[in-house]
C-alpha cells in the first residue's frame, strides 16, 4: 500500500515540477538582427532575419502578448499586453522566461526612453503612463485623458506625448519632473502620430468617430496646441516613420501607404498588405506588416516597390527591432 501511495505522490510532484518549469523556446543567435513580429492570433512571436529576410526562428507564446520591447542589453525582451497581469522578461539567447513586471492588466503600449534607463507604459485600465526602470520598479504615474494609447517622445523638448483615443486631447509630459507639462484640444479618435522637432509640429492621424472615417492626417503646433493644416491621406491614418526627410504614413483603412515630404506633400504612394497596422525602416529596407494576410512586406523606401513578401505568424500587431553592428 505505502509503494502504491509512494508510487502516485511521485507522479503528482512530477506534474507539479513539469508545470512550473519555464517552456524552452529555440534561442536566437546573439549575432542576429531581426525584425520580431508579436501575433497576436496564434499567440506567436516571428523572427525575420534583416540580413537574409528569411524567417530565421519562431515562438509559440503561452500568453496573449500583444506587445514587446528589446531592453537596451539587447539580449532581454518585455512582453506585455492588455489582458495580462504581468510583463513578462524573456531572453533571447536562452529561449526561456527570466522575470517578470507587476503591472496589473491594460498595458497597451511601451516606449524604451532614450536616456536607456526606464521605459514607459501605457495603461488603459488606470488612464495611466507608468515608468519603470529596468528593474521593473514602478517609479511614478501620470494621469492621461481616456484611453490613452499613442506616446512619442521628443528628445530636445524632454517631453514625452500622449494621445488619448476617447478623451480629444494631447498632453505633454516633462521627463525630468515626470509632471503633465500641457494639454491641448485635438480631433476625435486620434491614433499614430510622428514629431517634427525643427518645425514644432506633431502630426497626428485616427480612426474617425462613428461613421465618419479618418481622411487626414492634422498638423499641430506642439506649443500652442493650434491645428496649423491637414494633409490628406485615406484613410485611417494610424502609423508614422521619417526617412531622409520623408515621412511615411500607413493607413490601414484603405491598405494604402503614402510617402509624404515635411512641407505634406505627396511624393509616392501604394497599396501594401491587407488591413495593415504597423511598419518599421531597418536595413535601409521599409517593413509593413499585413494584420489579415499574416505577412511582412519589404519595400524600397525610395520608389515603394515590392522587394519581398514574407510569411509570419497570424495577426501580426507589432514590430520590434534589433538592429546588430556590421
Amino acid at each position: 500500500m505505502l509503494k502504491k501511495y509512494g508510487f502516485v505522490i511521485l507522479i503528482l510532484m512530477t506534474i507539479i515540477l513539469s508545470s512550473c518549469m519555464e517552456k524552452q523556446l529555440p534561442s536566437i543567435p546573439e549575432e542576429l538582427s531581426f525584425a520580431a513580429t508579436v501575433n497576436i492570433k496564434d499567440m506567436s512571436v516571428s523572427f525575420v532575419d534583416l540580413k537574409k529576410m528569411a524567417i530565421a526562428e519562431e515562438w509559440r507564446m503561452e500568453k496573449p502578448y500583444t506587445g514587446a520591447l528589446i531592453l537596451p542589453d539587447q539580449d532581454t525582451i518585455l512582453f506585455f499586453g492588455s489582458q495580462l497581469e504581468k510583463a513578462d522578461l524573456y531572453s533571447l539567447k536562452e529561449g526561456k522566461k527570466i522575470g517578470s513586471w507587476e503591472t496589473g492588466i491594460g498595458i497597451v503600449n511601451g516606449l524604451l526612453l532614450d536616456s536607456g534607463k526606464e521605459a514607459a507604459l501605457v495603461d488603459q485600465n488606470l488612464n495611466k503612463i507608468r515608468f519603470f526602470n529596468l528593474q521593473g520598479q514602478e517609479l511614478k504615474q501620470i494621469e492621461a485623458g481616456s484611453d490613452p494609447l499613442t506616446i512619442l517622445e521628443s528628445e530636445p523638448l524632454k517631453k514625452l506625448f500622449v494621445l488619448s483615443f476617447n478623451s480629444e486631447k494631447l498632453a505633454g509630459i516633462d521627463l525630468q519632473s515626470k509632471e503633465k507639462s500641457e494639454e491641448f484640444a485635438i480631433h476625435p479618435s486620434a491614433a499614430g502620430a510622428w514629431l517634427n522637432d525643427g518645425s514644432n509640429e506633431i502630426w497626428i492621424g485616427g480612426h474617425g468617430e462613428g461613421i465618419e472615417i479618418e481622411k487626414n492626417i492634422h498638423v499641430y503646433d506642439t506649443e500652442t496646441g493650434a491645428l496649423k493644416k491637414t494633409i490628406p491621406a485615406p484613410s485611417m491614418p494610424v502609423n508614422f516613420l521619417e526617412k531622409d526627410d520623408y515621412v511615411y504614413v500607413l493607413s490601414h483603412g484603405s491598405n494604402m501607404l503614402y510617402k509624404i515630404n515635411d512641407l505634406g506633400e505627396k511624393a509616392a504612394s501604394v497599396s501594401v498588405a491587407a488591413n495593415p497596422f504597423e511598419m518599421a525602416l531597418a536595413e535601409e529596407r521599409l517593413l509593413v506588416a499585413g494584420y489579415d494576410s499574416n505577412d511582412i512586406h519589404i519595400l524600397d523606401p525610395e520608389s515603394l516597390k515590392s522587394l519581398k513578401t514574407i510569411k509570419v505568424g497570424k495577426g501580426p500587431f507589432k514590430i520590434v527591432l534589433r538592429e546588430r553592428m556590421k
